[in-house]
């Protein structure tokens, strides 16, 4: 047989096993389809997820499509796999879990040397969009707030040393459903939202009802993360991630859509949102393309929170919500390791943004002895978005600040300067950084900064 005939037959081939799931161009397979003479067991990755309760609804859903799917922890991921499958029928198990609705999946040679684990039941989880809101009442602009408190739904609390001194003639609330006063001050947690407590006709106490658990998580959507030896490839895509902390304003996402929708170019990081009126989500960043990390000079693609240095340093991103004295924050802490066994030194990490609020790319920052804020109008803001990296409880203050414009997506090169100015009516960027760190062999070291995002003056 000629060359030409070999090649003939060879692309012919190839089309027409593309063909296979010609009928659904979403489903996306990563690994070797074996050929089906092949006497090796194979096994199909269908996600890895950070969140086991995430694991589980995949795990529920190949269960239903009459799979036998099994766990596997992977550090700190838990991955949802179909193990022990014929080469032979590997067309079959494909099709099934893409009829299931997936729409990517992992082959590999069956060896895996990780036991097989077992998830406890999977907990009750709502959508914030499952969660009903009472409407907000804007109290009259002739009455003054005195206070303001949180409780929790089925919370019952006294409201009268916040009255102490003053008249009081009746208690009542501006929305019942949401929180009903009795005339001795005391207020009960009824559905979540917001009430204005009145005591006379001048002054009021506002009142937020939030969930009583500590959290809501919205799930991440059910996309494939490639194993994490694969990471920190351009082709890896990480898995989003919401969490809501009670007041339902802020949030974060890992993302790596930089490439796409991020000014730079760069594969971004973790990107910082909130709520806005009518529970609206708020970004922060250009069209969310997430803070762009740089460890040791070089950007690198923080997928989940983690990235490793040529060194063999890591940098992991840890997300969390903490209140202090009332204020709910997202606070960032940021752990570089030195897993050899020799002493790195003069290591440096820090991260940029392109940065937008709301709908404003001309977000203003202004430097403030904590850090800095973006508000999205300088003349008449309505929104703010807190940084606070410079002073602060719990907090380390960075070694550097940048706040300047975009330039192109040149602000990705200013991330170990140093700029504390404000900045007006441009298109702006932040930059922050951590330097000159030393690390002794095995030793993790901790850096934490905030972040919160509230209606301007709350």
């Amino acid at each position: 047989m000629s060359r030409i005939s070999k090649l003939s037959i060879f692309i012919f081939l190839l089309f027409f096993g593309s063909l296979c799931f010609a009928q659904d161009t979403n489903f996306r397979i990563f690994g070797r389809i074996p050929a089906a003479n092949d006497q090796r067991l194979y096994q199909i990755q269908v996600g890895a997820f950070l969140q086991e309760s995430n694991a589980q609804r995949v795990y529920e859903r190949l269960r239903q499509a009459a799979l036998n799917p099994v766990y596997e922890r992977y550090n700190n991921l838990t991955r949802v796999m179909v193990t022990g499958i014929n080469a032979r029928e590997i067309m079959e198990y494909l099709d099934i879990i893409r009829m299931a609705g997936f729409d990517e999946v992992l082959i590999r040679i069956d060896n895996t040397v990780l036991t097989p684990i077992t998830l406890p039941p999977i907990p009750s989880v709502r959508s914030i969009a499952e969660l009903t809101v009472s409407n907000v009442v804007i109290p009259p602009l002739t009455r003054r707030e005195i206070a303001s408190r949180i409780i929790r739904v089925g919370e019952t609390r006294s409201l009268t040393d916040l009255a102490e001194g003053r008249e009081i003639t009746s208690w009542t609330s501006s929305t019942p459903s949401t929180a009903r006063v009795d005339q001795a001050g005391v207020v009960t947690g009824l559905s979540l939202g917001n009430a204005f407590i009145s005591f006379n006709e001048n002054e009021y106490i506002s009142l937020a009802v939030i969930p009583d658990e500590d959290f809501f998580i919205v799930p991440e959507p059910l996309s494939v993360l490639l194993p994490p030896e694969s990471i920190t490839s351009s082709e890896s895509r990480s898995l989003t991630e919401y969490r809501t902390e009670p007041t339902f304003r802020l949030a974060y996402r890992f993302t790596n859509m930089g490439e796409n929708r991020g000014a730079s170019g760069n594969n971004g990081g973790i990107d910082i949102l909130g709520r806005g009126a009518n529970y609206e989500w708020l970004w922060t960043t250009f069209f969310q393309g997430g803070w762009f990390y740089n460890l040791n000079g070089i950007m690198r693609e923080m997928i989940d929170g983690f990235q490793r240095s040529p060194n063999g340093v890591t940098l992991t991103i840890l997300p969390e919500f903490v209140y202090d004295k009332g204020v709910p924050y997202l606070q960032l802490r940021h752990l570089l390791h030195n897993p050899n066994n020799f002493p790195v030194t003069d290591q440096r990490f820090g991260a940029s943004a392109d940065v937008m609020i709301h709908n404003n790319d001309f977000a203003s920052l202004i430097l403030t002895p904590y850090g800095a804020y973006m508000t999205d109008d300088p003349d008449y803001p309505s929104l703010e978005l807190v940084f606070i990296c410079l002073n602060g409880d719990g907090i380390t203050p960075v070694d550097t600040l940048w706040l300047g414009t975009w330039e192109g997506g040149a602000h990705v090169d200013y991330i170990y300067h140093d700029r504390r100015v404000d900045v007006h009516y441009a298109d702006s960027a932040i930059g922050f950084s951590y330097q000159d760190i030393d690390l002794a062999p095995g030793e993790i070291k901790e850096f934490i900064v905030r972040f919160t995002l509230a209606r301007y003056g709350d």
